[in-house]
């Protein structure tokens, strides 16, 4: 028997039914009393510089309340990733003076209703003196290729170089040697939430913004940067958010957009983009080539790994250098590695901005690693799986890059996965045209930033506990997850516990939602500030009543006695006869968990690493190329399971997501850069039809820096889906892939 009440208990999603039921408000439902209707006008051409731009006949327009342009701005750059060694800040949120892709902002309008915005549009005259460009990543590091940022003098704009251990010994003990090139395509985020923002501008000099996004805190900053006004003078307002994935981490665009319109008409303005534009302009994932060497003894033992990286991160550096810095680090987070170099190019192309997408550069180099792993195993006649339970990191493993690797439940998860699978009985004998493959991930539990987490915790005057956090909640259900953490640790019930959230005016500091970073930052300052005011109302009701507060407990909203559990008071009774009951809780990350250096790859990032193991079944027609992929089973070590169905779901939509990244998502762009397939309609996202049974399965650990051992799950299994599936091809067809997405000309084999 559990010998906990909450945690550890499956339980609905707290604003689950605002959500069923269509009460919960999203950011394009907000509005407000006078708003104007605002639109972005997005450059046509990849490259040139704007000679000049007259809003004359759209300012004449009627209805039209304001046009502004990169010349009415204060002209701040932003896009530096907080706490790096690095200085990034290279975008604009209006262009300036050049426009450097198609779909580049360059004014923006506001209006009376959405259609007067948009004729508005067509009637801002803007001349472009056009400049060759560049959209690929090789192209752009020729001597000769145009230059994106003339003043960096290179469209590369930052290299890594390094290495741990003796690379060239480790190779020399190898028995065999394998060299592959593997290569990944831009894909969207394909959240079904569009990007939504309104904003309010008061005569008290307040500005307050409701905008989808996945870090309130860093909007704030994003905009107190580029409008120039102090970030106590913002308010970011996060409403419910219909999907991330982190798409919505760090974008300023629209916000600043909205937010500067409002300051110059002093009325709301609401901006919502429309799909194309999110397609066009938003940052996807990076497209990579990754130049992957691994030395491996006859037994399946790796000796040496090097991989050269090209990441393209478009026109504007994002966060990008930080992902070029990591690429060592999740090449050698899984598997045991002597020694390692990594080297890689960080490039300019004019393409829309690149940046962080679920598992931010894990996708990429865990494809290629998990591929190439399948691949030497093959060459040395031994089993996959068996190569990959050989060279399990173990818990107490230090990585080379410094990761340590506490709680590791690796071996289990893959073990795990073939017995439910069937995977030895099946392997080697299933008919041509079937296959069956394992491909394994895992992730950072939470990057060290310079803001952490806080939380608030008070018990209301009828017992009811409000739970106040700067955590965003978007879709993932951390909500639920973080009120059965107050539940448990106060000794209340889940139905007595409300909470408060995404509100830089009400809520405590966070960091915001990437990296796997929820349960344990948040958790645990959700954990203290429940302990501290449980604490509280323990000391108030022992010196009343003249008894040692550690006799006292709480339990199911009743004030007991530890040891015989006899009541005596009601929770509701007994905050009435007590002081204000408020308790704070902090979580800063331990000494060891540092920021990484983006030039050497060194650093423990974390306070605990995920792990996670897939088997993919697939079957094959070769006669069109069609792949069908029938069964995903999958165990993900996530700590101790605060919600087993939160966790479950979690494991089920990385699937289906990583699914449509492995089969057929890409977003096309024609030869100037303009993108293609900018709906629903043309990119190809998975649909329930197409999902496999997926077999959800979790094995815990207890995670010591974990509330109650917990650590992250959001995404860790979204990293093997595309190499299980691409695995499992190659298992059913003998044909090997090394690009992604599978469309049916690579699978295809003409009679």
């Amino acid at each position: 028997m559990s010998r906990f009440r909450v945690v550890g208990k499956s339980v609905p999603k707290i604003d689950g039914l605002g959500l069923v039921t269509g009460e919960g408000k999203f950011a394009a439902d907000y509005s407000l009393p006078g708003m104007l209707w605002g639109k972005i006008l997005r450059s046509p051409v990849p490259h040139a510089r704007i000679v000049s731009i007259n809003t004359s006949k759209a300012a004449q327009l009627p209805g039209v309340r304001a046009v502004v342009t990169g010349q009415d701005t204060l002209k701040r750059p932003y896009g530096q990733f907080e706490g790096t060694a690095w200085s990034g800040a290279d975008m604009y949120a209006l262009a300036v003076d050049k426009v450097r892709f198609v779909g580049e902002e360059v004014a923006a309008v506001a209006a009376v209703d959405e259609l007067t915005a948009e004729k508005a549009l067509d009637l801002i005259e803007v001349e472009y003196e056009e400049l060759p460009f560049v959209l690929g990543i090789e192209e752009a590091m020729r001597d000769a290729a145009p230059l994106v940022h003339e003043a960096i003098g290179s469209n590369i704009v930052h290299r890594v170089d390094y290495a741990y251990g003796d690379v060239d010994a480790g190779f020399a003990r190898a028995d065999h040697i394998r060299e592959d090139r593997f290569a990944t395509e831009p894909v969207n985020h394909c959240a079904a939430e569009p990007h939504a923002v309104l904003a309010n501008f008061e005569r008290t000099g307040k500005l307050t913004v409701w905008t989808s996004t996945q870090n309130p805190m860093r909007q704030r900053e994003y905009l107190a940067g580029t409008l120039g006004i102090p970030q106590s003078s913002i308010g970011i307002r996060k409403p419910y958010v219909g999907g991330g994935f982190g798409g919505k981490h760090g974008n300023v665009n629209q916000e600043f957009c909205a937010s500067f319109l409002s300051l110059k008409t002093g009325r709301p303005v609401k901006i919502v983009l429309t799909r194309e534009e999110v397609f066009a302009a938003t940052r996807g994932r990076h497209p990579i080539i990754i130049h992957l060497k691994t030395g491996m003894t006859v037994e399946g033992t790796i000796t040496a790994r090097e991989s050269l990286v090209y990441l393209d991160t478009g026109a504007f550096s994002s966060d990008s250098k930080h992902m070029l810095g990591r690429m060592g680090n999740h090449l050698t987070s899984l598997y045991r590695t002597p020694a390692v170099r990594t080297r890689g190019c960080l490039v300019y192309t004019n393409k829309p901005t690149c940046g962080a997408q679920r598992g931010f550069g894990g996708q990429q180099m865990r494809y290629a690693d998990e591929l190439q792993i399948d691949l030497l195993a093959r060459d040395l006649g031994l089993d996959p799986l068996d190569v990959r339970l050989r060279n399990a990191v173990e818990s107490g493993d230090v990585t080379p890059h410094g990761y340590r690797i506490t709680s590791c439940g690796f071996k289990e998860c893959l073990e795990t996965v073939a017995a439910a699978s069937g995977y030895r009985e099946k392997r080697g004998k299933l008919p041509r045209g079937k296959g069956i493959a394992v491909a394994c991930g895992g992730y950072i539990c939470g990057l060290r930033v310079p803001i952490e987490s806080a939380a608030m915790v008070r018990i209301d005057l009828d017992g009811s506990v409000v739970l106040s956090t700067g955590s965003a909640d978007i879709g993932q259900g951390s909500n639920s997850m973080l009120c059965q953490i107050v539940a448990e640790e106060l000794g209340v019930t889940f139905d007595r516990i409300r909470i408060m959230t995404g509100d830089t005016d009400l809520t405590p500091p966070d960091g915001g939602t990437f990296s796997s970073r929820v349960t344990i930052q948040a958790g645990n300052a959700v954990l203290r500030a429940a302990a501290e005011v449980k604490r509280q109302l323990l000391q108030a009701i022992g010196e009343q009543r003249d008894i040692p507060t550690d006799v006292l407990d709480v339990v199911d909203n009743q004030i007991v006695l530890r040891d015989t559990k006899r009541p005596l008071v009601s929770l509701e009774k007994a905050v009435k006869q007590c002081p204000p009951l408020l308790g704070t809780g902090y979580y800063l990350n331990r000494d060891d968990v540092v920021q990484m250096d983006v030039n050497t790859g060194a650093g423990n990032l974390s306070p605990a690493y995920s792990f996670g193991a897939q088997i993919a079944e697939v079957e094959v027609d070769e006669s069109t190329g069609k792949i069908k992929v029938e069964k995903i089973t999958a165990a993900f070590d996530c700590g101790f399971a605060i919600n087993p169905q939160g966790v479950e779901g979690q494991i089920e939509g990385s699937i289906s997501q990583g699914l449509g990244q492995a089969v057929s998502e890409i977003v096309l762009r024609d030869r100037r850069g303009a993108t293609l397939n900018p709906s629903f309609l043309t990119y190809k996202v998975p649909m329930v039809t197409e999902v496999p049974k997926i077999t959800p399965m979790i094995v815990e650990t207890i995670e010591p820096e974990g509330p109650f051992g917990a650590k992250g799950v959001g995404e860790g299994m979204l990293l093997p889906v595309p190499p299980a599936i691409v695995n499992a091809v190659y298992d059913a067809t003998g044909k090997f892939v090394n690009s992604i997405p599978l469309r049916l000309d690579k699978v295809y084999l003409p009679a």
